[in-house]
């Protein structure tokens, strides 16, 4: 039976640390969070992620296949009604023959991406931290858990937060010994790319922005954040 070993509040955005936490600490079992209405669970297998469920409705597979155009109403409808203690709604759906294996897995990932980068929105919540075995049925998701994350921090839309965590604008930036072994397992556009190729080790904030324009300063302030959450990225002496 699982196990409470901590339970408590967090603010100030620090859902994405407390992933982190789980993932360095090899973590099974089960992050349950809080916010209002909103419940969610995040489950972990020796520190990977690997499902995600919420009790929001936007957020529930039938209706995310639904809107991907995947499902129609009806079909999710008749399979809800064969759904019971032995048998899952992704089960039924297979054995009805309305979605093939391949769509509902896309799906599925899908449906842990918005559960996970909904959440980095939460500026605060509660959270409920269980330790050991995972439910028999769930399933088990290959999921990219620094890619999540990654993306996640731009779902975080307040300006004065990233300042103060990025902290003193004349702090240089350097990337890290490890950077390019964690930067290769990120999918990322252009502008990220651009962002990264003006860190040289000598630039701060500014510096940095004097390279990119002035209408690129929120995004490098995320960029800059990201890579530093991920260990990617160093602060190191001021500018002279």
């Amino acid at each position: 039976m699982p196990e409470l070993i901590e339970k408590g509040r967090f603010d100030n955005y620090l859902f994405p640390h407390l992933l982190l936490y789980l993932i360095e600490k090899r973590f099974t079992g089960e992050l349950v969070l809080a916010h209002d209405r909103a419940k969610k669970a995040i489950y972990f297998q020796d520190g990977r992620i690997i499902f995600a469920h919420s009790n929001e409705e936007r957020l529930r597979l039938g209706k995310l296949l639904i809107n991907q155009g995947k499902l129609t109403e009806k079909q999710l409808n008749a399979a809800q009604q064969m759904v019971d203690n032995s048998h899952t709604l992704a089960q039924v759906l297979l054995r009805l023959g309305f979605i093939e294996k391949s769509e509902l897995l896309l799906g599925a990932k899908r449906q842990v991406a918005e559960i996970l980068l909904s959440t980095f929105q939460w500026k605060e919540g509660s959270y409920w931290i269980y330790k050991g075995e995972l439910p028999k049925r769930l399933p088990k998701l290959p999921l990219n858990a620094i890619q999540l994350i990654f993306n996640g921090i731009f779902q975080i839309k307040d300006r004065q937060w990233f300042e103060k965590q990025v902290g003193d604008p004349s702090v240089v930036f350097q990337l890290s010994d490890n950077f390019m072994a964690g930067y290769r397992l990120l999918s990322y556009n252009e502008m990220v790319d651009l962002i990264v190729t003006k860190i040289d080790g000598n630039r701060n904030l500014e510096g940095i922005i004097s390279l990119l324009g002035r209408e690129n300063y929120f995004l490098a302030l995320q960029v800059l954040y990201g890579l530093l959450l991920l260990n990617l990225l160093k602060q190191k002496n001021k500018a002279n």
